[in-house]
């Protein structure tokens, strides 16, 4: 019997998580005209976006799963017919995340139960290739960056696991 890794454990996680929202919330979600559109922008090395489209956040979520490249973006909009409910974004580089909320200004996730703030410097692939450098304070361990997207994507609301500017 072999053993699963962390992001197979994280990945069946969340499959599961997506599954056991109710029918009732699905149906109703269907109904409300939303629509969630998202962009992986994978680096191989160029920049090599996929756009898919759902009409639910649970769709959504489970379409992102557990990202496993080592460098990528995420970009999550949600839309109610023509009226834009928000948006996501995540860039993704090893084992760090930033994350950021966008409605009628931005949001940046920051880590409450984080001591201090990442000494190093890390760095992040932008959507048209080029690098782009956070304040440290922003950087954030990729798994909880991802469970952040993932709770957006269900409700709309800022995770409140982290702290929000």
């Amino acid at each position: 019997m072999s053993k699963k890794t962390l992001p197979q454990i994280l990945r069946s996680f969340f499959h599961i998580f997506c599954r056991i929202i109710s029918a009732k919330e699905e149906v109703l979600e269907r109904s409300s005209g939303r629509q969630y559109e998202l962009t992986i922008i994978r680096f191989t090395p160029s920049p090599v976006p996929v756009t898919e489209t759902f009409s639910s956040g649970n769709a959504a979520a489970t379409w992102i799963g557990i990202p496993t490249d080592r460098d990528c973006l995420i970009e999550a909009s949600v839309w109610h017919d023509t009226d834009s409910l928000g948006d996501f974004c995540l860039w993704c580089s090893g084992a760090y995340a930033v994350a950021r909320i966008g409605e009628h200004r931005s949001h940046d996730a920051s880590d409450p139960d984080s001591i201090s703030a990442n000494s190093n410097t890390i760095s992040f692939k932008d959507d048209d290739g080029s690098i782009y450098t956070p304040s440290s304070e922003l950087v954030l361990p990729r798994e909880l960056a991802v469970r952040a997207i993932h709770a957006w994507l269900i409700d709309l609301q800022h995770p409140s696991f982290l702290r929000w500017s």
